[in-house]
């Protein structure tokens, strides 16, 4: 069965390789990069199968993408990724597992897996992967905004949910640092900042199906086009992932899929890019409807008609006071 998801309203997980050891590991920081030409035969060596034989990795002004490397129909099978080479919380030893519990979410599990895996250095199976991640400074989402980048935002409502989205992320770092504490050698010198960096990789990289989130390698160098049909399929009955094209590609053009059906404020909190034309585009909007105003009951017809939901306040009884999406370019009458 072929399942869809990406972000963090429906994500699973699923069994991955056999998991990570916590003992007798070097402290070794990550300071090496592999060449995109190595990549693919790398992951096609590590998971046993063919990976691709469409795509090829470049760098565009979106920085790394896929290309193709023949031409492609719409149809195509692009790419197929087996989930023995993705990254999931299963990749923890059992015993950081136990001790995480259901105190920490799907997300921050996967970014102490990169934790550890950048703290392996070269000795990491998956130096490869890990190296050809992003770098803190290349993280443009807006949790990583100064003070005074983000007054710029500070009347909009992505101002506010940067500064949810980072206290979400600190409360689930004193969660995790208390775990792990239990493995100094491995560890100790991890910092809030670090923990941020990993959390956010999965945040912005991460697909799911029905067992949950994990970092699909190769697949997630493809950049995002919000018009395109093309996602990331998950078959959870045959163990892998997968890519089909929507349309055609000649060769040596960039290939793109559709993250999801994101408005440019999704985007930026979460993946620190903007699009000037943006079809799936919105914005909120706080509405201040008296009870005492007669027209109320229509007005409050209006924004239901257009798919918004009215809140309620403790009482059951309708806000005078609502925050409402209306999705841009999109017609009232």
């Amino acid at each position: 069965m072929l399942l869809v998801a990406r972000q963090f309203s429906c994500r699973w997980w699923r069994r991955r390789r056999p998991h990570i050891g916590l003992s007798h590991t070097p402290l070794t920081n990550l300071n090496f990069h592999s060449e995109p030409d190595d990549f693919l035969p790398w992951l096609e060596r590590k998971s046993g199968t063919e990976i691709s034989s469409a795509l090829y990795i470049g760098k565009s002004t979106l920085g790394t993408a896929l290309f193709a490397s023949k031409s492609i129909r719409a149809g195509d099978c692009i790419l197929k990724v087996p989930y023995s080479v993705q990254l999931a919380p299963d990749n923890l030893a059992p015993e950081l597992r136990a001790l995480l519990g259901d105190r920490v979410g799907d997300v921050a599990k996967v970014a102490i897996v990169i934790l550890f895996e950048q703290k392996m250095g070269q000795d990491s199976e998956w130096a490869p992967y890990i190296s050809c991640l992003p770098r803190p400074e290349e993280m443009h989402s807006t949790i990583f905004w100064s003070e005074d980048e983000l007054e710029m935002i500070r009347q909009s409502s992505l101002y506010q949910e940067t500064i949810n989205q980072r206290s979400l992320v600190e409360k689930e770092f004193l969660a995790v640092r208390r775990a792990l504490e239990h493995f100094p050698e491995m560890f100790q010198s991890i910092t809030c900042k670090d923990f941020m960096h990993a959390y956010a990789l999965v945040t912005s990289r991460a697909w799911g199906s029905r067992k949950g989130y994990s970092l699909i390698p190769f697949a997630d160098f493809l950049n995002h086009d919000g018009t395109s049909e093309s996602v990331v399929l998950s078959d959870d009955d045959n163990h892998f992932s997968e890519v089909i094209a929507d349309r055609d590609y000649a060769q040596g053009e960039q290939v793109l899929i559709r993250y999801g059906k994101f408005s440019n404020a999704t985007l930026l909190l979460d993946f620190g890019f903007t699009l000037p034309y943006n079809i799936h585009d919105q914005v909120q909007i706080q509405v201040n409807i008296p009870h005492h105003d007669i027209l109320r009951d229509l007005k409050l017809e209006l924004l239901k008609r257009h798919h918004r939901p009215i809140n309620n306040d403790v009482n059951g009884f309708n806000s005078s006071v609502d925050c409402f999406t209306i999705k841009l370019g999109s017609e009232i009458g």
